[in-house]
């Protein structure tokens, strides 16, 4: 990452159309809001879920080295994508633990929290835009991981955080519009400097969640997607009564007469971290992971590897394919991953 990177990151919300429309937005809403005109807590409890959700969106985009792109109407709901809304009820229980820490301690309890948060908040934020997974970005090894992968960049991370909570504590007397335009601005600049600052390390390719396929274009495409569907669905019958064995045959079946198996063992992974118990598409990596390693795809059994060591780090592949996946890791380079599945 060059200094120009990091300076068109501070400066996103102003320098991209799309983020600007969504900062001049929220900020005049907010300040309706806190203005006490009727409707205003209303305002302010609709603005909350696509501020926080379009703050991980821009950590994502930024991540991949993409600009970020425009609000969705989606945002507004309260219901679905929960990941997304993680850094508001992670914000609120560093503010209860500085809470109480003033009251036991002081200000020297305050300022431990806030120390704390600069620290674990922007690795939780990234993670978050990795994994989708509030739990795992909340997970001391994985911020640990984090942090040892990109220490030669993340570190501006906090100290921008740092810097963020000191200006916002100065108490500067502002028009009600200027301030909350500000902090908005902050807000947005810190979570795309947040992605930024992973993007070189392209830990986004390695165990994000793939955007939404594209519209199929075409008959046989439909006809694959259709069948897939009708594949898992069975399938799921089988695995909800206790019959994974079953369910998991039923799909490598259809896999085997798929036109792209690569892909299709993806898709399935993919559709199975959508339910309720992920457990069932970590037992179905094992899978993918033995087949892509016998057919030579060495960089996407890497990559399901490391997302599902992120997901679950008690994750290993079939035992017997363990050497085999330390050797693809240590050609490739990924020494770190190579000791990990050592120490299994």
């Amino acid at each position: 990452m060059n200094h120009r990177d990091l300076i068109r990151a501070l400066l996103i919300p102003v320098l991209e159309p799309a983020v600007l429309m969504v900062l001049a937005l929220f900020s005049v809403l907010l300040s309706i809001a806190q203005s006490g005109l009727f409707l205003g807590l209303f305002i302010l409890i609709f603005s909350l879920p696509p501020i926080f959700r379009y703050l991980v969106l821009i950590v994502e985009d930024c991540a991949r080295g993409e600009s970020p792109g425009a609000l969705d109407a989606e945002f507004f709901n309260w219901v679905g994508g929960i990941y997304t809304f993680f850094p508001l009820p992670l914000a609120v229980a560093f503010g209860v633990i500085g809470y109480y820490a003033f009251d036991a301690y002081g200000m020297s309890g305050i300022y431990a929290t806030l120390a704390v948060g600069v620290v674990v908040f922007p690795a939780s934020l990234a993670l978050l835009a990795i994994t989708h997974s509030p739990l795992q970005s909340i997970n001391p090894v994985a911020i640990w991981r984090l942090y040892a992968k990109s220490y030669r960049t993340f570190w501006i991370g906090p100290v921008y955080l740092a810097l963020i909570l000191w200006f916002s504590m100065q108490g500067v007397a502002m028009p009600m519009l200027v301030t909350n335009f500000i902090q908005l601005f902050l807000m947005f600049s810190f979570a795309a400097v947040t992605g930024t600052l992973i993007a070189p390390e392209r830990l986004i390719d390695d165990v994000s969640i793939p955007d939404p396929a594209a519209p199929l274009l075409d008959k046989a495409q439909n006809e694959i997607e259709h069948n897939r569907v009708l594949t898992l669905s069975h399938a799921y019958g089988f695995i909800s009564r206790d019959n994974r064995q079953g369910g998991f045959k039923h799909i490598f079946a259809e896999i085997e007469r798929d036109p792209d198996p690569l892909a299709a063992w993806q898709w399935y992974f993919e559709r199975m971290l959508t339910w309720e118990q992920k457990q069932h598409a970590l037992f179905f990596a094992q899978h993918c992971i033995r087949d892509m390693l016998a057919n030579n795809e060495t960089i996407p059994a890497l990559k399901m590897i490391n997302r599902c060591l992120l997901l679950n780090e008690q994750f290993t592949p079939f035992r017997e394919d363990i050497p085999a996946a330390i050797a693809a890791a240590e050609r490739c380079g990924n020494i770190e991953l190579a000791a990990v599945l050592k120490r299994v």
